[in-house]
């Protein structure tokens, strides 16, 4: 029966997936104050963060009394030694390293909540070894900056940088710029995959038997970024990840998921909240196993279409999607899909209410960014139904270069955002249970969608840009 609006009441019925938080102190990051559906939800939300957007801005529990971020120079600087003592006696830090654009503080008593940022940058805690170090011995805090350069390719001298101009070190290349990373990248190797992690670029090589390459043979700079390279998925800078391909089945784990019935309590569904295949399949099998995925938002094109959004490879083998599970209720049918960008449309049934009006914890969902769009250090958050809310910082991009014929010089490519985690993601069931879930901004209030959730390691997720729905007129109801 019906007791209110979701949009009133706002949380999560399903009381685990906050408790989350409290299992894990390393994880155990702020919720954004969101007001739902109020009428001065912008001034309410400000008071998250100060400071400019991207790079440097301040979430509301950064107390450092100085950023390390300049204003002028739209750089970093390193902390004074008063600085750093402020740092290590604030925390109880046993350890700090400064992995720019993150800091890395190892203390054993985490504060309560996380701070998403001390002194204007992207902070990570980490708890000390289990078993003490002799003080002679230096202690190196991880650094999971995919940086490694296992090939050996990039020249200490004697190669030119290809790029005639220098790119800005904490800030995204415009769209030109990119097009001429990937020209010049294509002119001297085949790129499968170009990562821009300012102020680094990972070129992922195309596996190529009659062409092989020497060490020391290719530029280290590229455009001024310090340049790495790499083969395949199994060498890739982003262990774990592999935009190449994705499993067909997901396995079912021990996880938690939000497996509440909200259009019995509420008689509407809202971004956030679980969906699942079928008893059968396409073709009249019955599955093996339901999968399950987390709602997207309601969408409608210039023709008053409206489409919610869900995770393509979580429906491979069922168009009928239903909430909370395979026993539930039917929502509606898959009727298009966007493989490359994980991207399915469910067109609802007629008897399904839906609004974007209220995302659980994290902000509503407003409009669809373009990539470009997109600043380096701004922030995002989702709120999956396996994990509840969970933060990102955008840190690049990955282009990923379709073969080249002969003779054709302009290379195109497609584009996925790189961000930063923070948060509780409990394991590879929790990782599929977020997929579909939309990435909102939470330090500005336009309810800007950069993405929507697709695959994660322990350090960055991926996803695709929007620009394809954008060009279509698909627009956020």
């Amino acid at each position: 029966m019906t007791t209110t609006s979701i949009s009133l009441s706002p949380q999560r019925l399903t009381p685990e997936i906050p408790r989350l938080r409290s299992l894990r102190p390393y994880a155990n990051y702020e919720n954004p104050i969101v007001s739902h559906g109020h009428p001065e939800r912008g001034l309410e939300e400000s008071k998250n963060w100060s400071g400019p957007r991207g790079y440097g801005a301040r979430h509301r529990l950064d107390l450092a009394p100085f950023t390390l971020w300049d204003t002028d120079t739209k750089t970093f600087r390193v902390p004074t030694k008063i600085e750093f003592n402020w740092i290590i006696n604030n925390f109880s830090a046993t350890a700090v390293a400064l992995y720019l654009p993150m800091l890395i503080i190892e203390t054993p008593e985490p504060p309560t909540p996380l701070p998403l940022t001390v002194a204007g940058v992207a902070t990570k805690f980490v708890p000390p070894p289990a078993t003490k170090l002799s003080s002679s011995m230096p202690r190196a805090l991880p650094d999971d900056r995919p940086l490694r350069d296992i090939t050996g390719y990039a020249a200490m001298r004697g190669v030119s940088d290809p790029l005639p101009f220098r790119l800005k070190r904490w800030q995204m290349p415009s769209e030109e710029q990119l097009q001429r990373i990937v020209d010049a990248v294509s002119s001297f190797c085949e790129p499968d995959f170009i990562h821009v992690l300012c102020p680094y670029i990972i070129v992922e090589i195309r596996q190529e038997p009659e062409r092989t390459y020497q060490p020391q043979s290719l530029p280290r700079s590229i455009g001024g970024f310090a340049a790495v390279y790499h083969h395949d998925a199994a060498m890739s800078a982003f262990p774990g990840l592999s935009l190449r391909s994705r499993q067909r089945l997901i396995q079912p784990t021990a996880t938690i998921h939000d497996t509440d019935d909200y259009l019995q309590a509420y008689n509407e569904l809202c971004p956030g909240v679980q969906l699942s295949t079928g008893l059968l399949t396409d073709v009249g099998l019955y599955a093996t196993l339901s999968t399950h995925s987390t709602a997207g938002v309601l969408l409608r094109d210039n023709h008053g279409h409206q489409r919610l959004t869900a995770s393509n490879h979580g429906f491979l083998d069922s168009r009928d999607i239903f909430h909370p599970t395979e026993h539930g209720s039917h929502v509606g049918e898959i009727i298009e899909r966007y493989p490359h960008l994980d991207i399915a449309l469910v067109e609802l049934d007629p008897a399904i209410r839906f609004t974007n009006s209220v995302y659980f914890q994290a902000n509503p969902p407003e409009r669809l960014l373009r990539g470009n769009e997109i600043e380096v250090g701004a922030w995002y958050a989702l709120d999956g139904m396996s994990t509840g809310s969970f933060f990102m910082q955008a840190q690049g991009v990955t282009m990923e270069v379709l073969p080249r014929p002969p003779g054709y010089k302009a290379v195109p490519f497609r584009r996925y955002l790189i961000q930063k985690g923070f948060g509780v993601i409990n394991g590879v069931g929790a990782q599929e249970g977020m997929r579909g879930a939309p990435m909102v901004s939470v330090d500005n209030d336009d309810g800007g969608i950069a993405g929507f959730f697709q695959f994660a390691n322990d350090a960055y997720t991926f996803s695709a840009c929007l620009d394809e729905l954008v060009d279509q007129n698909w627009s956020v109801v």
